[in-house]
């Protein structure tokens, strides 16, 4: 199952757009929704749980976009 966390808000001072939805980050990655929730299954990308909704940190989209980059 996913590395996903249960918490009750971002933690920190981070902004609100430093956290997007599964949608926000599907249409930032240009990927399909099945797509997007198996990076987040598969662990590739974090996920928090906040009730029923589930936030990606931007960070981690990014830094999973920056690794298939560089591998190029």
């Amino acid at each position: 199952m996913a590395n996903t966390t249960k918490c009750a808000a971002p933690e920190g001072n981070r902004g609100r757009d430093e956290w997007m939805t599964v949608l926000e980050m599907q249409e930032y990655m240009g990927a399909s929704r099945s797509k997007a929730y198996d990076f987040i299954w598969s662990g590739e990308i974090d996920s928090y749980r906040l009730g029923r909704k589930l936030l990606v940190p931007r960070a981690s989209v990014d830094a999973y976009i920056e690794s298939r980059s560089s591998r190029r």
